[in-house]
């Protein structure tokens, strides 16, 4: 129904059709032209004070229903306002107050002066008395030192005097009002009993809190009750009419459009929710280039309102947080389960809404572009698709860092290709992969389709995955090895525009949103993009696409601190745009180790494990260059070396905290590991624990001096939960 509440507002249709017939007409559907006395209109007007609606019983039914509308639009706003500083129990508890403080008066003040004049004369006596009571003075001065005292003495019993009076006068003229005040409730409560019984003592009660509340109608500041100034950002609730004069504050609706409330205005946990329908030609994507005005109109930040199509296109849903909706992080659900999980069907969760529901990305018909600034969230996304893409033993995961810090040689094991930093290899992978394409599409049109279903996954070879974390690295001409940029760009648009339909899957991510770093016909062939926190306008557009900044898809809006990290405007097939907040992983504490883990045991069950099965890709690159990159390559760092470079002490040590699984191993977890790769660490027969530990302690440490390595045990916990020496990863990667 429309949600005006009086006639004299906006118009309303319901409201015209319960009064239509009201009107002062010979015309009028409740005013029949017949011989009926009782339905003839007053021609002369005798009845003038009498409306004519009440000479029918049309009418009597039609003004019953106003009654209806109207008591029930009157019950809503009074309980509205029962929780604001309005409501009647805040009036009641001011009136008592006030009328308290009416009782008191300002007599008080009085007191307190001649109190203080008391207090002062007293002192000028006490002063005046000790000059007088010295020694050795003269005569005259001693005379007039009495004096002195004399006069001090009969100030002070005069302010004494005048202090009684003022306490007198006090107590008299409260006593005065606290009894017209007493008289004012007893004696009514004493007559209602008196005359009616309990019920009159009841009816006086409710009279003398009707005054109370009266009395304290007004708040502190003299504002007087209004609902039309209620807003969300006040703690009020969310009503029909807020709703509408919002509306048309923001713009949206004029004159006689209107808007109809297709369901109540509910709470929805922490949040409003009202399905709405806009009268007049308004559409949903009108209302949504109006959030900003509209959250405006409702006193709350534009981020903590949702507005989403349902169906036609003048229909939405309204749905309006009380508190800031990606004010808390939610955990990705996959941390911690070893459970396998279909990327393609289903999709990887990725982030979560406004309203709370996680965003899956499904891995199957379209690649994704991530940038923002500097801190802003952007790792965090990369992070969520490697644990989901982890879970899922169809998917090979080609990951390409070009930050070239240590943050992924954790889980290079489980990574079919790592490389860190390296344009060049970067562009010889891509020309395999883009034959791999080829070889692909010519399946498919063997076959007679023309993209890849879940059914020809196995056939096709499986899902490739290829992670580009910082693009800027290898798609800028002027930065490192620039001289690979054009041809980078170009093969990676190519696979983008193409892969999806075979099963070859982007992930590109970037901290610099530049045309330089992101060209349009790239962006372009990406149908998925992800913009965090930007410095400008500009650089939202240069990720969303040209133009979408100005219809209120603004990630340069998003404030700069931590609680807004992982926020942005996200657009896929799956969700069109919407806001998210990316899922937290917990990369420093092992969230990615534990997930990289869980994948080998998976991959290892179907014989996919890296290293350990047929690799067309990586094995035609090894044949080409000589080096394979499985696993981050023959130094498991993402360095690309020859293949006959011997691993050195430091990455076999890390190779054995890795393997533990929980980011430190013990010298003996160690010592073990070395002895599968160096005869000289293995123990011998005859040797106990304190003698193999020992000699093999020794051995590790010149070792270790030899490749001029500084590295200490330290405390870590053992497999059982216990205390240990040995090395932790954080530390074994800061010295590589």
């Amino acid at each position: 129904m429309s949600i005006e509440t009086t006639p004299a507002s906006s118009p309303d249709p319901e409201w015209d059709k319960l009064v239509a017939g009201f009107a002062d007409t010979a015309d009028s559907p409740l005013l029949q032209k017949t011989a009926d006395t009782v339905n003839r209109p007053d021609l002369l007007g005798d009845t003038p004070l009498t409306p004519e609606w009440v000479r029918t019983s049309a009418g009597w039914r039609a003004r019953v229903e106003v009654g209806k509308v109207n008591s029930t639009r009157a019950f809503r706003r009074w309980v509205r306002r029962q929780t604001t500083e309005h409501g009647h129990t805040a009036q009641l508890f001011r009136g008592v107050r006030r009328t308290f403080l009416w009782i008191q008066g300002t007599e008080g003040v009085q007191v307190a002066t001649a109190r203080r004049e008391v207090q002062q004369a007293q002192a000028d006596y006490k002063t005046a008395k000790w000059h007088h009571g010295k020694r050795l003075i003269p005569g005259k001065e001693k005379e007039k030192r009495r004096r002195e005292m004399e006069q001090t003495f009969a100030g002070s019993v005069t302010a004494m005097g005048k202090y009684k009076s003022a306490q007198k006068d006090a107590r008299t003229k409260r006593g005065v009002r606290g009894a017209l005040a007493a008289a004012a409730v007893a004696v009514p409560e004493g007559a209602g009993i008196y005359l009616i019984g309990g019920t009159g003592g009841v009816i006086a009660t409710g009279s003398a809190l009707l005054a109370f509340a009266l009395i304290g109608r007004r708040t502190m500041g003299g504002e007087v009750y209004n609902d039309r100034d209620a807003k969300i950002g006040n703690g009020d609730r969310m009503t029909d009419d807020m709703i509408d004069r919002a509306f048309r504050d923001a713009g949206i609706i004029r004159g006689d459009q209107a808007v109809i409330f297709r369901s109540p205005v509910i709470q929805d946990g922490k949040a409003w929710l009202a399905h709405i329908e806009v009268t007049g030609g308004v559409e949903v994507a009108d209302v949504q280039k109006k959030t900003g005005p509209l959250a405006s109109a409702l006193g709350i930040p534009r981020h903590q309102m949702d507005i989403r199509h349902e169906g036609r296109e003048d229909h939405l849903s309204l749905w309006v947080s009380m508190t800031d909706p990606f004010g808390r992080t939610i955990t990705n659900p996959l941390i911690g389960t070893t459970d396998k999980v279909n990327a393609w069907r289903d999709g990887l969760p990725l982030g979560f809404d406004k309203r709370g529901s996680i965003i899956l990305a499904t891995i199957s018909d379209y690649s994704l572009l991530v940038g923002g600034t500097t801190r802003s969230g952007k790792g965090m996304a990369v992070a969520n698709i490697l644990v989901g893409a982890m879970l899922d033993p169809r998917i090979r995961v080609r990951l390409f860092d070009g930050k070239g810090t240590g943050e992924y040689v954790g889980i290079a094991p489980a990574l079919d290709t790592f490389v860190r930093r390296n344009p060049e290899r970067l562009r010889d992978f891509l020309k395999v992969l883009v034959a791999e394409l080829e070889r692909r599409t010519e399946i498919l049109v063997d076959l007679g389709v023309s993209k890849v279903t879940e059914e020809l996954l196995q056939e096709l070879g499986g899902i490739e995955l290829l992670i580009v974390d910082e693009l800027a690295t290898y798609t800028v001409k002027g930065g490192l090895n620039g001289q690979y940029a054009e041809e980078i760009v170009e093969l990676l648009a190519q696979t983008a525009a193409v892969g999806a339909a075979v099963g070859i899957i982007l992930v590109l991510a970037t901290q610099h949103p530049k045309v330089d770093v992101i060209p349009s016909r790239l962006r372009g062939n990406c149908n998925g993009r992800w913009s965090m926190r930007v410095e400008s306008a500009t650089a939202s557009n240069t990720i969303l696409g040209d133009g979408v900044a100005g219809d209120g898809y603004d990630a340069s809006d998003i404030k700069n601190s931590k609680s807004t990290r992982g926020r942005g405007w996200l657009t896929t097939p799956d969700t069109g745009f919407i806001e998210a907040r990316s899922l937290f992983v917990d990369v420093e504490g092992g969230d990615l180790r534990k997930a990289a883990k869980a994948g080998m045991a998976l991959r290892q069950a179907i014989g996919r494990l890296p290293q350990h099965c047929p690799d067309p890709i990586e094995d035609q690159l090894k044949a080409d260059t000589g080096i394979s990159m499985v696993a981050g390559g023959p130094t498991g760092k993402g360095t690309a070396v020859q293949a006959e470079a011997e691993p050195t002490i430091l990455d076999h040590i890390v190779k054995a905290v890795t393997a533990t699984g929980r980011g430190e191993a013990t010298r003996g977890e160690v010592f073990a590991y070395l002895a599968t790769v160096d005869e000289r660490y293995e123990r011998g027969g005859s040797e106990s624990d304190a003698q193999y530990g020992s000699r093999a302690g020794k051995l590790l440490s010149a070792d270790l001096e030899a490749d001029e390595v500084d590295l200490k045990a330290v405390k870590v916990s053992t497999a059982d939960g216990g205390e240990g020496r040995g090395f932790k990863l954080t530390a074994l990667h800061a010295a590589l």
